[in-house]
């Protein structure tokens, strides 16, 4: 039999396309978010790093030595730290109040001024070095005030510049100033960063498919059987509805057509139920209804196909001849007919008139059962109501009786 209606085959279909946007989708994100994050870090480790060559001028500055040996110390400083590829400094300069060179990682620029087009190259096209070009080139007090945002993001070459104080041998007097200029090769935080956004891509896919592949059990396992229960089933009365039951009467009458079994189809209308409704109301029929439900639930068999077709109207399939099936028919009526049910404080009794066809005589396409059928259970109101019609197989129009 089908196991899921063409609704729910649709809505799995449409389910794994939303799983593998899902997929791509959060593996994008995480990789867009932990990108980000590498590169704030990569930045971050390049701004550590000009506050450790500040210190270490600083501290060069602060014991007694001289110019030489201090140029000499730079050097060595700048040297060890080429080696370095995680810092990728380029050159470190450290200027005066008028923007001359008092010492440099490059011994070629001692003396040089700022604005000599010898440090005009692409390494230091950043708008941090430009600026501080600029200033010297019209000269300011607060050229050497001059220091770069904590965290500004560069993904080319880009320049740290952090000021300098000179310590002073008198007491009372001002401290002379210097700028320490800090330069990084061109696109080093990207050459760092390409590395590591493969790997971010890989795990963050890996990653993103077993949460995927989580979320597909938890949908496949405990969505799916529930929204597939839900479709399948009349709110009202907790039977199957109609598109189920058709389509499993279809697979079931293939069955018994295949192994030559005999199946019965049957239409079960509670009489008068307009009346019902309208004198007690749309809710006393809502309840006449469920309570025709339970006692199907309570006289058919496990293997019977049972649901609501719709508004009054119920219809069967049973597995057997026309002899047995119409005492499982007729039992299902009296039992209906001798019960009753309350509300609102009525005590209220229900009838049927049913309509079957047996494979028998109609034989197994499930629209011609139906039909012959419904036109028995006509025959049934015709006669009186409260009773089982059957059809004996012939098609005739209910407009010519």
């Amino acid at each position: 039999m089908s196991e899921l209606t063409d609704p729910i085959r649709t809505s799995s279909q449409f389910m794994r396309s939303l799983l593998i946007g899902f997929w791509l989708s959060s593996a994008t994100v995480m990789t867009l978010v932990l990108a980000g994050v590498d590169l704030v870090e990569r930045h971050r480790e390049m701004f550590d790093h000009a506050e450790y060559v500040r210190e270490v001028l600083t501290a060069s500055l602060a014991t007694p030595m001289t110019s030489a040996t201090r140029q000499a110390l730079l050097n060595a400083f700048a040297n060890s730290t080429d080696k370095d590829h995680l810092d990728g400094m380029n050159m470190l300069l450290v200027l005066d109040k008028s923007g001359r060179v008092m010492y440099s990682s490059r011994p070629g620029s001692l003396g040089l001024h700022i604005t000599d087009p010898l440090f005009s190259r692409s390494e230091t096209d950043d708008p941090d070095f430009a600026s501080v070009v600029y200033c010297f080139q019209k000269p300011k007090e607060s050229c050497l005030d001059l220091t770069t945002a904590q965290m500004r993001m560069r993904l080319g070459s880009f320049t740290v510049l952090r000021p300098v104080s000179l310590p002073v041998r008198d007491l009372g007097l001002q401290r002379n100033k210097l700028l320490l200029v800090v330069n990084y090769d061109p696109g080093i935080v990207l050459a760092d960063f390409s590395q590591d956004i493969a790997v971010l891509i890989v795990v963050n896919v890996l990653f993103a498919g077993l949460q995927t592949l989580l979320l597909a059990y938890l949908l496949n396992s405990r969505l799916l059987p529930h929204l597939s229960q839900h479709s399948h089933t009349d709110g009202l009365t907790r039977l199957i509805n109609r598109t189920l039951f058709m389509e499993q009467a279809k697979d079931l009458l293939a069955e018994a057509e295949s192994r030559q079994g005999q199946m019965v189809f049957a239409i079960l209308d509670i009489d008068n139920f307009k009346r019902i409704n309208d004198t007690y109301g749309h809710s006393c029929g809502d309840a006449a209804l469920a309570h025709v439900a339970e006692i199907f639930q309570a006289v058919t068999r496990p293997e019977d196909l049972v649901c609501r077709f719709g508004g009054e109207e119920f219809a069967l399939l049973l597995d057997g001849s026309r002899q047995a099936a119409g005492n499982a028919l007729d039992r299902l009526r009296l039992q209906l007919e001798m019960s009753r049910f309350n509300h609102g404080g009525f005590q209220l009794k229900l009838t049927a008139s049913i309509g079957a066809a047996a494979t028998a005589d109609c034989g197994y396409n499930i629209d011609y059962l139906y039909t012959t059928a419904d036109k028995a259970l006509y025959g049934a109101k015709q006669s009186g109501r409260n009773r089982l019609e059957w059809s004996d197989g012939r098609m005739v129009s209910r407009l010519l009786r």
